[in-house]
């Protein structure tokens, strides 16, 4: 499978900490968590685009769309379960403002071979959690719970074939 190249908002540090302790009280009780991901992208993130490749004459327009937005609040609407096999994707799911929903709506528009054609926003908790452990990982979740609503400051833009992940637009 060739890596996605994306566009990602990243999350004021107050934010990103908030969500990066739900990922260590998962790990803390033995559940899989995005804190077990050792990659150079690993932070919490709401990813806009992904796709395999981005060309990255899209970075002007997505800076264009996307930066004067920034900073933006979106909210924590509850927790999603992602997928239908022996192991679940735990998330928030995210409501963006609408002004954000358009703009990435505009951003999509502009990617060809999208991975997902339709954007539902989620920032993710824990990937591959076995269904059994389910029950456990959102007790933890809850008794650990992240502010209703984050600040994303900054795009980020990964390509994972240059080895590049960059904040191009800063708010």
């Amino acid at each position: 499978m060739v890596p996605d190249h994306a566009f990602e908002l990243s999350f004021t540090a107050a934010c990103e900490q908030a969500i990066v302790q739900q990922w260590l009280a998962l790990q803390a009780a033995d559940i899989p968590s995005q804190a077990d991901h050792r990659s150079m992208t690993n932070a919490p993130h709401l990813t806009l685009v992904a796709a395999a490749p981005i060309d990255p004459q899209v970075i002007g327009p997505a800076v264009s769309l996307i930066g004067p937005l920034l900073p933006t609040e979106v909210r924590l609407r509850g927790l999603i379960l992602l997928g239908s096999g022996p192991r679940i994707t735990i998330a928030h799911l995210v409501e963006p403002t609408a002004e954000l929903a358009e703009a990435t709506s505009r951003l999509r528009a502009l990617v060809p071979g999208l991975r997902h054609p339709v954007w539902m926003p989620h920032l993710t908790l824990a990937r591959r959690v076995p269904r059994r452990l389910l029950p456990a990982a959102l007790e933890v979740v809850h008794a650990s719970p992240a502010p209703e609503v984050l600040v994303a400051d900054r795009l980020r833009w990964w390509d994972p074939d240059a080895s590049v992940v960059e904040d191009v637009a800063v708010g």
